[in-house]
């Protein structure tokens, strides 16, 4: 070992000396490359010796001069790759640190090379911890519990308990489990400690509950305050213990107590507050200890035992109160997403979205459309969408992104108009949002809104393609209208855009589909108008509109220099042939089928020529000169 000591510190002592030389090499070229007049130094004088009496490293910093490792300079590999000239700034990865190279690095390796350490292979998953410690405990306690339970019913029918024994027995059994789990956790056995702390929390409400409710020994009141006592004692065990699941257990049973007390006269305030008031509190303290599952459960779970408070109680007038504490937990959480800090955008994204939806439906819920002198509806919709527009707004004047914001504030307005408007006028509204969303969401590269404001448009799409036009001034030709309009809006931005999307053609498949459903349109739109001609001059005329649209089309892609425009012109003219062939021949008489087809035939021939003086007036491409000289 002294001797391997010795060669190490042999080998560390050449490497600082080879570095020294290195950076002197370094330092005179870019003294000779500053005076060109020192570049006349003949290129036969000799470098200078190295130190330990071998020539070659040296050479390095000299042009024409190559290491050969075959020399075998002390304490270097000597199988390295040779390298011809200077090496470059940074060659070393240790130089300058008085370190050496890490193990299995070649320090002659012009890239630099990673040391080939072993990766350590994970451990293998101990399925007798996860099944004995986790999951054991968990399933043998609910054994236990049913197992105490039969065995208190029995000693109860035989008439060995009263009932102010039992429910004391169960305050006893709820202590000492309590005991126990804390022993447990202090012992380092976490999962047993924790399943015994939840179930000396599930046994004490239990005892409150058949205290006051089976054997009536209790009062309401002193059976609230009982049961508040339990929440907050296993609130503070989840605190103190820093146990999720505590948390969630309590959260569970916090929102049952309303259903656990007795009460003959039910009143709306009190159940409505008290459940608003312990699910903020919830929410406050799993956002302190930042629990996620727990948060979502506070968020989420208010509204079952609202909705089941309101149909078995007798609340029909009491619909104010249910609709406030709704919007009070919404209005909190929107208010820690806007002003609380951005560590949580996650769970901002996942809780305000669905907590709006379902916001919406107590308010479709509790406030249908009635003959009212007020119509609470749109008023709460369109509040809460102005609401969410100047949160996006602020968000964004601040120079941060607004996804939720504005999404949720997309979603409202649709609501909004979905209320106010009637069915027919509806698709038409749902394109204008749709389109408006989509172009924002482009503009501010919101993904979560351009799905939105997607899901928004193609409802008011499908709503469109249902509709048929029976007058010309009325609710479908306005939806209509507006579709073609909006698609070629749309394609207009995305081709503008600076940034091209995922999807680079889809400007032109937007405008594919928008050619397509303006045939749709003005199809019916002409029969609307030749409603009262015969059948064969409707025919006429309609294929005389194909025809026109196609010439129209053609004309734009000649003004607009668009190859795929004047295509597409050109097969809707076939297109308009076939249609005469198939649709109209078999049905119109022999003089309309003469005039069909002297009027297309002369179409053909007209935007044949038009095609060819627009071929003659394009001017031709230059010709190299081919005498030329290059230079």
């Amino acid at each position: 070992m002294d001797l391997l000591e010795k060669r190490i510190a042999q080998l560390e002592a050449n490497m600082k000396e080879m570095q020294q030389e290195l950076a002197e090499l370094r330092q005179e070229r870019r003294g000779t490359d500053r005076n060109p007049e020192a570049q006349t130094t003949p290129s036969n004088t000799s470098p200078p010796p190295y130190a330990g009496g071998q020539q070659g490293y040296a050479a390095y910093g000299q042009a024409g001069m190559q290491h050969n490792p075959q020399q075998g300079i002390s304490g270097y590999p000597s199988q390295s790759p040779s390298y011809q000239g200077s090496p470059p700034q940074g060659y070393y990865p240790n130089q300058g640190t008085g370190q050496p190279n890490p193990q299995g690095m070649n320090p002659y390796a012009y890239n630099q090379q990673r040391p080939n350490i072993p990766q350590e292979p994970k451990p293998p998953k101990d399925w007798e911890h996860l099944i004995a410690r986790v999951w054991l405990p968990r399933v043998f306690i609910v054994v236990l519990l049913l197992g105490v339970l039969w065995g208190f019913t029995a000693a109860v029918s035989a008439g060995y308990l009263t009932e102010p024994v039992r429910c004391l027995l169960g305050v006893v059994v709820a202590a000492s489990m309590y005991w126990l789990g804390e022993r447990q956790i202090r012992n380092q056995r976490e999962a047993l400690g924790q399943v015994l702390l939840g179930g000396a929390i599930g046994v004490l409400i239990l005892s409150v509950f058949a205290a006051h409710e089976l054997y009536s020994l209790i009062p309401s009141a002193l059976a609230f305050v009982l049961y508040i006592l339990s929440i907050a004692l296993c609130v503070f065990t989840a605190q103190r213990r820093r146990s999720q699941t505590l948390m969630i257990i309590a959260t569970v049973a916090g929102y049952l107590i309303p259903f656990l007390v007795h009460s003959t006269h039910p009143n709306a305030w009190v159940f409505t507050g008290y459940e608003a008031i312990f699910s903020l509190a919830m929410i406050a303290v799993a956002l302190k200890f930042d629990y996620r599952a727990a948060y979502y459960v506070a968020v989420g779970v208010l509204h079952l035992p609202l909705l089941i408070g309101y149909a078995a109680g007798d609340f029909g007038e009491s619909r104010h109160i249910f609709i406030a504490a709704v919007f009070i937990q919404h209005a909190v959480l929107l208010a820690y997403a806007y002003f609380g800090p951005v560590r949580r955008k996650l769970d901002e994204t996942l809780s305000l979205f669905p907590v709006y939806g379902l916001m919406a439906l107590w308010i479709y819920a509790l406030y249908p459309f009635t003959g009212d002198s007020i119509h609470w509806r749109p008023l709460m919709l369109i509040g809460w969408a102005l609401i969410y527009s100047l949160a996006a707004l602020g968000k964004y004047v601040k120079g941060e992104r607004p996804p939720v914001y504005i999404s949720i504030a997309t979603a409202a307005w649709f609501l909004w108009a979905l209320d106010i408007l009637n069915q027919s006028y509806s698709p038409a509204a749902a394109i204008v949002i749709g389109t408006a969303g989509l172009i924002l969401g482009f503009k501010l590269k919101n993904y979560m809104q351009q799905i939105t404001a997607a899901a928004v448009f193609l409802y008011g799409v499908s709503g469109t393609l249902f509709l048929i036009i029976h007058d010309l001034f009325s609710a479908p030709s306005l939806s209509w209208l507006i579709l073609l309009i909006s698609i070629a809006v749309l394609s207009y931005v995305i081709r503008h855009m600076s940034e091209p999307i995922i999807f680079g053609r889809l400007p032109d498949i937007l405008m594919w589909a928008d050619a397509l459903l303006a045939i749709i349109f003005i199809t019916q739109i002409t029969n609307v108008l030749t409603a009262d001609l015969t059948y064969d001059f409707r025919h006429l005329v309609l294929s005389a509109v194909w025809a026109l649209y196609a010439i129209a089309v053609i004309v734009c892609g000649m003004i607009f220099q668009r190859q795929m425009v004047r295509i597409a012109g050109i097969g809707l003219l076939f297109l308009t042939l076939v249609k005469v062939i198939i649709v109209d021949l078999p049905d119109v008489s022999v003089a309309v089928r003469a005039i069909l087809f002297i009027g297309l035939g002369a179409l053909g021939m007209f935007v044949s020529r038009l095609l060819y003086k627009r071929k003659d007036s394009t001017p031709p491409a230059p010709v190299p000169d081919e005498t030329a000289i290059d230079p």
